[in-house]
């Protein structure tokens, strides 16, 4: 996080995902927002893995998430909520742009 404020002074901008553990002595307390997830969050897993033992098996996060943003140009609040549905339907619109945007240049290059 150190690394990452003394970036976002030079003008960085940093998106994270972290657990919302705001207990915890990491917690980025001087983050430009916090936006808490509500409902818990998976992850997929590549079709050619396959588990071992159970424990391997995909599921959701055991804890709650959030994602801090670091941009001192932020002009939005502090803090807010993002429903999961929400958040992973903005993830797909961003996927889509970056397979056009792929798309776009490999028409470019051929």
């Amino acid at each position: 996080m150190q690394h990452t404020m003394a970036m976002r002074e030079r003008g960085g901008r940093y998106v994270y995902l972290i657990k919302a553990a705001t207990s915890e002595s990491w917690w980025p307390e001087d983050a430009d927002h916090i936006a808490f997830i509500r409902g818990r969050i998976g992850f997929d897993v590549p079709d050619w893995f396959v588990p071992v033992v159970d424990r391997q098996k995909p599921s959701g996060a055991f804890f709650a998430g959030a994602i801090a943003v670091f941009d001192k140009n932020w002009l939005g609040p502090a803090t807010s909520y993002i429903n999961r549905k929400e958040l992973e339907s903005m993830g797909r619109m961003f996927i889509n742009q970056i397979q056009r945007a792929a798309l776009r240049i490999q028409g470019i290059a051929t």
